[in-house]
């Protein structure tokens, strides 16, 4: 039975068992245990005269995510790491207009943070993906393409960008990070390469409300909105707020700068210490008059 189908149906409903059941030239049995399979997700569906009805959509499952992100999700309960499953649909995937796998968990055993840190989430309480991507411009620029994705998934959050990756609020608390993966294609001859793909995950904190005293500046949407959060809503408006960005704009930093919670700011990347005065075209922050290409940014107080 496509429960994909039944879902718009009964999203747009009431309808009743045996308009189901004719659609998808099933019994009434099967509508039912479909309806329930729903249900399982998390979906508040009603029943009664009328027939059945989407009372509530907060779900979390395969099909409530296919139904709000409106095309394929590649869901599992638990896995070792979105990262590592997106690689590997990458390798397979033939490209536009496919659309460019997306890999969702409601729980990682192995996720991965920058500089190999892990990356720890409670079981199914917050937002857990991969997406593939392939922006159309030379692998040079592909660490800058991440911070227009970043900048993107602040203002959808109405956060801030903390240099490189991570989406904070104005005081500083840690909401999201993301962790980008690149591959090439090698050019015939050795004239260099092109993105094949890059793949990049992304971890927010939703719903979870308490954490590990080895985050002390770590904090949720639920905790800064004061109410549960719709992580199929919120999964939707990231992954379009993501493939909306325009790669080859003629100011691609300008989104990231508005947003930015690293510039002006005195700060430590390394042994590099002061002003964090500008973001150069590559994504290289200016600390004190020097690029600095990677690293963790420190806050100093003067």
């Amino acid at each position: 039975m496509d429960l994909l189908r039944l879902l718009h149906a009964v999203a747009a409903g009431p309808v009743s068992g045996e308009r189901l059941a004719q659609d998808q030239a099933v019994g009434r049995a099967m509508v039912w245990k479909a309806i329930n399979s729903l249900r399982a997700e998390g979906l508040d569906i009603a029943g009664g005269r009328a027939g059945y009805q989407l009372a509530d959509p907060a779900g979390f499952g395969p099909t409530t995510l296919a139904w709000r992100c409106g095309r394929p999700v590649d869901f599992h309960p638990s896995c070792e790491s979105t990262n590592r499953l997106a690689k590997a649909a990458a390798r397979a995937w033939p490209g536009p207009p496919a659309a460019a796998p997306l890999v969702v968990a409601d729980h990682q055993t192995e996720g991965r943070g920058r500089r190999g840190r892990s990356w720890l989430s409670a079981p199914g309480q917050n937002l857990l993906f991969s997406l593939v991507l392939r922006p159309p411009v030379a692998p040079a620029d592909a660490a800058r393409c991440v911070l227009q994705w970043a900048a993107a998934m602040a203002e959808a959050l109405d956060l801030q960008v903390k240099w490189p990756n991570d989406l904070v609020t104005p005081e500083g608390q840690k909401v999201a990070g993301l962790l980008a993966e690149l591959e090439l294609s090698s050019e015939p001859f050795g004239e260099g390469g092109q993105i094949r793909w890059i793949v990049l995950g992304v971890g927010v904190n939703v719903n979870q409300l308490d954490f590990s005293a080895d985050l002390p500046d770590a904090t949720s949407l639920a905790r800064l909105r004061g109410a549960p959060q719709d992580r199929a809503a919120l999964l939707a408006r990231l992954v379009a707020a993501i493939e909306g960005v325009d790669c080859t704009a003629a100011d691609p930093l300008a989104g990231w700068r508005s947003r930015s919670h690293t510039l002006g700011r005195r700060v430590q990347v390394g042994e590099v210490q002061g002003l964090a005065s500008a973001i150069r075209a590559d994504g290289a922050l200016i600390v004190g008059g020097q690029p600095v290409l990677t690293g963790d940014v420190a806050l100093l107080v003067d």
